[in-house]
């Protein structure tokens, strides 16, 4: 299977929507006024609708309605509710059928949402100014998957790639067999092709690349891969994936006890 599909469904995506541009732009500085988001926000009826019906989602367990977005970001944070806005914007483009990865929609949003969570909520202890501006990433960086997944049905070959996918440990390998990219570098010409900041497509290009990764990137990519070694699309806070993640936290030199503290809070509000 060659590449090309992939690159041209890619190439053929809509820009984002002018208020998604706007609250990209205002996360440039370094401490975005949360006033002039609310703003941005509901001035788009259609972005406001939906982040309210994404974190009113039952999976949040909220035990009253949330109404307004002002009420969101006081709750969720600023870098989340961006990230929700991103994630919206960009999932609006495609029919989403994870069918392929064995998994389903809301599946494919609770890894995205508990990935995200765990690294701001391991991170955040360590430095939150990085904890706020990689939570998008994080979010979004399983996003390549959708198109992968599209790919695989519409070449009927859903029965061989999830054959595959019992058979191998690493999905990326797979992915490669079947479609010549992985969902990072998938995510990564996404990312580029909706003109996002260039950390969200440099991120993604090293991730499952076995080139030397930049040192100044090196902070970045090893954090990530411990989360998605936690949560991935095949297996959330297992006894083994855990296990995984804790051997670069060892590798890394990170403190253990901290990302324990992280994976029990989510483990009790999402997996129990």
């Amino acid at each position: 299977m060659s590449y090309i599909p992939l690159i041209a469904r890619v190439n053929s995506l809509p820009p984002l929507p002018e208020s998604v541009i706007k609250i990209e732009k205002l996360f440039t500085h370094e401490y975005p006024d949360i006033d002039t988001l609310v703003d941005i926000i509901m001035e788009d009826p259609s972005l406001t609708a939906d982040i309210l019906s994404k974190v009113n989602a039952p999976l949040y367990g909220f035990s009253k309605s949330i109404v307004s977005i002002v009420q969101a970001v006081t709750l969720f944070g600023a870098p989340q509710i961006r990230s929700i806005a991103l994630s919206s914007s960009i999932q609006r483009s495609f029919d989403i059928d994870l069918s392929p990865y064995n998994i389903n929609t809301a599946m494919f949003s609770k890894i995205s949402i508990t990935q995200s969570e765990l690294f701001f909520h391991w991170y955040m202890n360590i430095d939150l100014d990085m904890a706020r501006d990689l939570t998008p990433i994080v979010f979004l960086m399983e996003t390549g998957t959708i198109l992968i997944a599209k790919e695989i049905i519409e070449s009927d070959k859903v029965e061989i790639f999830q054959k595959d996918l019992s058979r191998y440990e690493n999905i990326s390998d797979v992915e490669n067999i079947h479609t010549m990219m992985s969902a990072t570098q998938v995510s990564a010409l996404i990312f580029q092709q909706l003109h996002l900041n260039e950390k969200f497509s440099s991120v993604m290009q090293y991730l499952d690349d076995e080139k030397e990764v930049p040192s100044a990137m090196k902070d970045t990519i090893s954090i990530i891969k411990i989360i998605r070694a936690a949560i991935n699309i095949q297996d959330q806070l297992s006894e083994y994936s855990l296990s995984k993640a804790f051997e670069l936290l060892e590798e890394h030199h990170y403190d253990i006890n901290i990302f324990k503290r992280a994976v029990k809070r989510i483990k009790s509000k999402y997996y129990e």
